[in-house]
């Protein structure tokens, strides 16, 4: 089994970058604002996940720090990837208000779950 990279790492963050922007980007040109919200909420819960996670490996000692700090670095950066194209597009206001009110909700369970959405 091939270990999990520092390069495997930034190759999936710039995939999911391109893919969750994109989503987003369609998003708010149909001016839905609640499903690009949902996607910043996606990848803030996916951060947690990773942090979570983070906290597991550190207390049996097997957290790779370069891979975790990959993963938290470029998750933030998908965030403000999509605040700034919600920001573009003129709903920056509706995009955070709306994260803010659902980020607690069942409204998104995972990344992969709003990645799926629209493609069945």
């Amino acid at each position: 089994m091939q270990r999990y990279s520092l390069d495997n790492a930034i190759e999936e963050l710039n995939v999911l970058e391109s893919v969750v922007a994109g989503k987003v980007r369609n998003y708010l040109e149909k001016t839905d604002i609640i499903n690009a919200a949902r996607g910043l909420i996606a990848v803030n819960k996916e951060l947690y996940r990773v942090e979570e996670d983070a906290r597991r490996l550190r207390l049996t000692g097997q957290l790779d720090l370069e891979i975790y700090n990959a993963l938290t670095k470029g998750y933030k950066l998908i965030a403000d990837r999509i605040m700034k194209t919600a920001y573009e597009y003129k709903y920056a206001h509706e995009v955070s208000v709306l994260f803010k009110a659902l980020r607690f909700t069942n409204e998104v369970s995972s990344l992969s779950d709003y990645l799926r959405e629209g493609d069945e």
